[in-house]
């Protein structure tokens, strides 16, 4: 048997684009170009972008079956963010007001600076804001946010843009 061969791998720096989308089609590439859509990734600290996807257990029990059987239940999608404030030109802060509702769009594996096109997979995530905390400050550091971004509808993962 041969020894089988290792994929090829994308470094994660400069391969990502986060956006807010707040009206639109958020898979339409000419919506995402022309509707006030505000690239966030820069704004985000490190450990800022904290999405979560996690499925329930259902129990499938049978009458005097010795072993538990069980099925897959219902997803549930979290999503919160972390990000620099106090200058000027805040993005994430000026787009993500409390109760702002839009789009999370996230495309993976392409440099961050590549424009929006046809057949690109993305990831979106329909949200509603929620407050912004301000973080503690802390020495030899940099003012920041924390914000729960509630997940409003269903996630689309790895779908296509469009024109």
């Amino acid at each position: 048997m041969a020894l089988e061969t290792a994929p090829l791998s994308v470094n994660s720096d400069g391969n990502l684009l986060v956006s807010f989308v707040p009206t639109g089609n958020p898979l339409s590439v000419a919506n995402l170009i022309a509707a006030g859509t505000k690239a966030i990734t820069y704004s985000l600290t490190p450990g800022g972008f904290n999405r979560a996807t996690t499925q329930d257990t259902v129990s499938d029990e049978r009458l005097t079956m010795l072993q538990l059987l069980e099925q897959a239940g219902r997803v549930k999608e979290t999503l919160e963010v972390e990000y620099v404030f106090g200058d000027a030109g805040d993005v994430a802060g000026a787009a993500l007001t409390k109760d702002t509702a839009g789009w999370i769009v996230v495309r993976y594996a392409i440099p961050n600076a590549t424009a929006w096109t046809i057949g690109q997979k993305v990831d979106v995530i329909p949200i509603k804001c929620g407050i912004q905390a301000k973080s503690a400050p802390t020495a030899n550091g940099v003012f920041t946010k924390k914000q729960k971004l509630f997940v409003t509808g269903a996630v689309q993962t790895d779908a296509v843009l469009i024109t």
